[in-house]
């Protein structure tokens, strides 16, 4: 592990720590359901928000899966966003998953900890089993901050079959990029454990494991035509701002469509991805496949208008 992803991990402890959500009020339209997931062969927590009018239409919605960071949990937007404010103007289902500390991968080392398959595949399957989804690529998209940011970035490449769109909000994106140099003799312990994790999680250096987890690797196997629409964001001050910089370039020399917004005087915090995710949303209502118009007001109960008058009469 090189000393810069060394600092980044230490810095995504410190800063995240600080975002944990244990208790709160979320919008009225987001609920907290319990799924099996097959693949970790245990149960998981998930924040679903629904639009204002789901109850009242027979319409079919798009899809966006939205990730946390490191530290947080399925809870952490509803609570420190304003996120269930911003749904409310379009017609679109949010899903909010629990994957702990696992990066979105599945685990190089621990067979069990198959949190990738999860997302990708209980989830998704269970969400267009049980709501009025529309099941298709054009209508599905995935974005998340921090961890989640790669999260979303490593999903959505690999499954860019899945995914129409990608959104990462100040994200970890090089976490399995290069070959992590060896451990100095005098690391203290918590470096240690820190690179035990990371090599748990994404595999040995240059080996198979990390590269199939690695974003930029990932962006040569999308096949031509089936690049997701990408949005990458970044505050200008943010210790994550070289690896997006870097992200950004290599889709710029590959010829890459991405919109890139770095913003300053911005860090890594929830006033910035509270921004982040309005701007996404907004994002997503004016790309074609997502049908987010505006939901109309709610049926009155009661009988049916009766004509008036004709003119003249």
């Amino acid at each position: 592990m090189t000393t810069r992803l060394l600092l980044c991990l230490a810095a995504l402890a410190v800063s995240m720590s600080a975002a944990d959500v244990k208790t709160g009020v979320a919008g009225r339209n987001i609920s907290t359901i319990t799924i099996r997931s097959e693949s970790l062969n245990a149960d998981r927590n998930v924040n679903v928000l629904l639009p204002l009018d789901y109850a009242h239409s027979t319409r079919r919605y798009p899809v966006l899966y939205l990730l946390h960071g490191l530290g947080d949990d399925h809870t952490a937007w509803a609570f420190m966003t304003d996120l269930s404010g911003y749904a409310a103007r379009f017609g679109i289902i949010i899903v909010m998953p629990d994957a702990s500390r696992s990066w979105y991968v599945n685990s190089a080392a621990d067979p069990a900890a198959k949190f990738e398959d999860f997302i990708a595949k209980d989830l998704i399957t269970y969400v267009d089993s049980h709501y009025r989804s529309i099941p298709l690529r054009r209508a599905r998209a995935v974005s998340g901050l921090s961890m989640g940011g790669y999260g979303a970035m490593f999903l959505g490449l690999k499954y860019a079959g899945r995914f129409g769109a990608i959104g990462a909000f100040s994200g970890a994106l090089a976490m399995a990029h290069g070959a992590p140099a060896p451990l100095q003799p005098n690391a203290t312990e918590e470096a240690r454990k820190r690179m035990e994790q990371m090599m748990a999680l994404f595999g040995a250096p240059d080996s198979g494991d990390r590269k199939a987890r690695d974003p930029f690797v990932l962006l040569e196997t999308v096949p031509a035509g089936q690049m997701p629409l990408l949005y990458i964001a970044c505050g200008g001050q943010d210790f994550l701002l070289k690896q997006n910089r870097d992200f950004v370039d290599l889709l710029s020399s590959k010829k890459i469509a991405y919109e890139y917004r770095e913003v300053s005087p911005r860090v890594h915090s929830w006033d910035f991805w509270d921004d982040q995710i309005a701007i996404f949303l907004n994002l997503l209502a004016r790309t074609p496949g997502f049908d987010m118009r505006q939901p109309g007001p709610a049926p009155i109960p009661g009988p049916a208008p009766q004509p008036g008058p004709a003119p003249g009469d």
